[in-house]
């Protein structure tokens, strides 16, 4: 019994030092193997993978899109660009401009080095080819055309503006060689969605710029018939999955909309666009959601002659969409000085000003807006 008790120890031991070898060479193996394979072992590693995902879904449905009001590069301005350089005008609002899915502008100009003035002199804008590099800079992705002012040199300097337009790969909107094309929808695809935009202007001045069927010129539309107009929206909505209505339309530093404009808001709306841009006052105005879709009255000016302080107080506006869906907005507020869209400061006096002044416009068709400018 002792004998053997004895014994036993004896073989385990050697077991284990013929087992050693193995035992030895397997830790290394396995510890080699492990430093090649990195492992997802933690929750918050598998959380941070899962956001990163979640991230480009949600930039694969939804779109951001910023707008803002008459833009020109001639006449004060033109003597700034020329000083400064094309990017002085946008310094303060490219990096939010830029950051947009989208923006679009009203370009109120002719782009062109021909052509005759058909206004009395000081009313008819022409800028220079070059100075569309400050747009291209700012992040500026399409202009609507359909404006009282894009004619203003004659039909040479018109048809130049939308050859150096498409020179610069920027889309414009509302004007083209006939009215097929000044009517047609501009589609942008950004994050699997597509999002288009028509233009028209009520706003005629001296001289014929309407287009026609074998005529260069603007989209038109008369407030008295909007049958073309509402019949562009149904065909142009079954081309995208958002679609934008830009209006060139009203009455110059009325703060308010006419009846009318309201109205045919609505029904542009109820034939499918899913927001409504207008300018043309200068100034701005009030904002509805309308069924569940934004109509901006007027976005005001921005780098454009003043004739008031009250022109010079303006915005940068901003949307989100989904494919089926209007998300929200905000607005920055700006302040046209020296030809530049100064961006306001958090505690500048004319921000609270510019947010009051639109929350009021807007609190008559229930459009309720914060004191940091969402809606």
């Amino acid at each position: 019994m002792f004998e053997k008790k004895r014994g036993t120890p004896l073989k385990i031991v050697l077991i284990i030092l013929l087992l050693s070898p193995i035992l030895i060479f397997s830790e290394f193996f396995i510890n080699d193997r492990e430093a090649e394979i990195p492992v997802i072992n933690s929750n918050e590693e598998i959380s941070e993978v899962n956001d990163d995902m979640d991230e480009e879904e949600k930039n694969d449905d939804k779109v951001t899109l910023c707008f803002t009001g008459d833009v020109m590069m001639n006449s004060y301005f033109a003597d700034y660009i020329n000083n400064f350089g094309v990017d002085y005008s946008w310094t303060d609002v490219s990096d939010i401009l830029q950051k947009a899915d989208i923006t679009a502008i009203n370009l109120e100009t002719s782009v062109s080095e021909r052509g005759k003035s058909l206004k009395r002199e000081g009313y008819g804008f022409r800028s220079q080819p070059e100075t569309l590099q400050g747009l291209v800079n700012a992040g500026v992705d399409l202009v609507n055309l359909a404006n009282n002012h894009t004619y203003d040199y004659g039909e040479t300097a018109f048809l130049d503006t939308l050859d150096h337009l498409e020179k610069s790969n920027i889309v414009y909107s509302g004007a083209g060689k006939n009215l097929e094309e000044a009517i047609d929808v501009k589609i942008l695809k950004r994050n699997n969605l597509n999002v288009g935009f028509i233009s028209f202007s009520e706003v005629q001045s001296s001289g014929s710029f309407k287009a026609d069927e074998d005529k260069a010129g603007i989209a038109f539309f008369n407030k008295n018939d909007d049958s073309l107009i509402l019949d562009v929206v149904t065909k142009a909505k079954k081309e995208c999955d958002i679609l934008f209505v830009m209006l060139h339309w009203g009455v110059e530093y009325n703060s308010v909309p006419s009846e009318y404009q309201i109205e045919l808001a609505h029904r542009i709306i109820d034939k499918g666009a899913d927001g409504i841009i207008g300018h043309h006052p200068h100034i701005l105005q009030g904002m509805e959601i309308y069924k569940e879709r934004p109509i901006i009255y007027s976005v005001g000016n921005f780098l454009f002659l003043k004739k008031n302080e009250e022109a010079g107080k303006t915005a940068v506006f901003e949307l989100e969409f989904g494919k089926d869906n209007f998300i929200g907005g905000r607005f920055y507020p700006v302040h046209i000085d020296k030809c530049k869209a100064d961006l306001l400061e958090e505690d500048d006096p004319m921000k609270k000003e510019i947010i009051q002044k639109l929350s009021n416009l807007s609190q008559g068709f229930g459009t309720n807006i914060t004191t940091e400018g969402t809606f």
